[in-house]
């Protein structure tokens, strides 16, 4: 297992070549991360193969990590398990984008190197709920099935 993270990598390159990378990267690196979670000491740990699937260059694999975020109903530290599959077709314009098989997501190459814990960080906020609640969370000031009422003063 690799403890030390690549910085700018050639993705197709790696794929050729038939790169993996298993590791672990501190939360505290992935600096757009870090803004959305509470506290970023954990690590996340990557488990990613490079190669061709038939004509596709594709990056497969998971990332998972615990984050803390917090809680958009009551304002308090939610821990949340972010287990996600990582399953990327390589492109280098939208058009062959639109053309990867349903199963792959793109990831669209502007220039021929990347930051490799780009991938990681994309892949982790992704998998953040977009409301991160509590399950037993009640809404506060009522039912959510309520229509608001409207006071029109004459």
């Amino acid at each position: 297992m690799s403890e030390r993270l690549p910085g700018l990598i050639d993705p197709i390159a790696w794929v050729d070549k038939g790169r993996r990378w298993q590791g672990k990267v501190p939360l505290a690196r992935l600096s757009r991360l870090a803004e959305m979670i509470v506290n970023s000491d954990g690590e996340a740990e990557v488990d990613l193969s490079f190669s061709r699937q038939g004509r596709v260059a594709a990056i497969t694999g998971k990332v998972w990590a615990d984050l803390e975020v917090v809680c958009q109903r009551c304002l308090e530290t939610l821990r949340i398990e972010v287990r996600s599959p990582v399953r990327l077709g390589v492109v280098g314009s939208i058009d062959e984008g639109k053309q990867l098989p349903e199963a792959y997501e793109p990831l669209l190459l502007e220039q021929p190197q990347i930051v490799f814990s780009d991938i990681i960080e994309d892949e982790l906020i992704l998998a953040i709920p977009p409301i991160p609640k509590h399950v037993q969370c009640e809404i506060v000031g009522g039912r959510s099935d309520q229509t608001p009422k409207i006071l029109v003063k004459s």
